[in-house]
């Protein structure tokens, strides 16, 4: 296993906290994206094939994603789905906690590539809606 200096924390930038209220109808206050050492390792060890691509693509998903949603069994997250254009249409999924943490920022908790059929069924069954560029 690669020694953990390969797999840095990353500040992601800020959250767009209006947009994810606006859609979730949550509260969320201002703050930044953080990914943490053991969420970055997790990425790269979990989901090796998608890294590559998330780790490009993560910034510009959790910036303008193209859906936002939540997850039934995850209700302490939401996530940031953003298509990429890829040819099998897969998108990457930024998934990231709701509580910020005791300096302000909300924790990625992963980011994998997932299906274009799953994103069709979560919009089916209302757990993801679109996002309207502002």
């Amino acid at each position: 296993m690669p020694p953990p200096k390969l797999y840095p924390a990353i500040d992601l930038g800020p959250l767009p906290v209006d947009l994810i209220n606006d859609v979730l109808g949550t509260e969320l206050e201002y703050g930044r994206a953080r990914l943490s050492r053991t969420a970055h390792r997790h990425m790269a060890v979990d989901h090796p094939a998608d890294y590559p691509i998330c780790i490009v693509e993560i910034v510009a998903a959790i910036a303008t994603p193209t859906f936002v949603g939540q997850a039934p069994g995850h209700s302490r997250n939401f996530e940031m789905i953003r298509r990429i254009g890829r040819a099998d249409g897969s998108v990457v999924l930024v998934a990231i906690g709701l509580e910020p943490d005791d300096h302000g920022d909300y924790s990625v908790r992963t980011c994998y590539l997932l299906e274009s059929d799953k994103v069709d069924e979560r919009r089916r069954q209302g757990r993801l809606r679109l996002v309207i560029p502002r």
